[in-house]
């Protein structure tokens, strides 16, 4: 059995038809959302690296907390260290894996499917975590921000 691309059809597959799309949304679902979230740390990088204003500052941050959502999790805002960067990026690439995964499966579990289906389901996934990142990282800020 011969290795072939993850973007070839089952044999059985009409070109460009439905069953290659399933297919494709299957094989490459998972692996979408990490491009995305490799972008936006691409731009948050950008944002960060040298910003010495807030007008900089606070949307690489932001961002960076969109492509890593676990990143309040392991406290770096308050600390930080390469363990504990390492470990935000690792658990974040699992999380938007499985997010692509989910994704990929509940739309191609219609018998006509595509990206927009995925995406879909997708942008569904992904603004809870983005909201609930967010919103845990504003609770942890106001939390250390009152003095006891």
């Amino acid at each position: 059995m011969a290795l072939g691309s993850i973007f070839d059809a089952p044999a059985d597959s009409v070109p460009d038809g439905p069953r290659h799309h399933r297919h494709l949304v299957r094989r490459l679902g998972p692996f979408v959302p990490i491009g995305i979230a490799l972008a936006l740390g691409l731009v948050a990088a950008m944002l960060l690296v040298g910003s010495e204003s807030a007008w900089r500052g606070a949307p690489g941050f932001i961002l960076a907390v969109a492509s890593l959502p676990t990143l309040p999790l392991f406290g770096v805002p308050v600390m930080g260290g390469t363990t504990r960067w390492v470990l935000a990026i690792v658990t974040s690439l699992a999380l938007w894996y499985g997010i692509g995964t989910l994704a990929s499966r509940r739309s191609t579990s219609r018998v006509v499917t595509s990206w927009p289906e995925w995406r879909r389901e997708y942008v569904r996934l992904s603004v809870g975590v983005w909201v609930g990142a967010l919103v845990g990282l504003g609770v942890a800020a106001t939390v250390l921000s009152v003095n006891l």
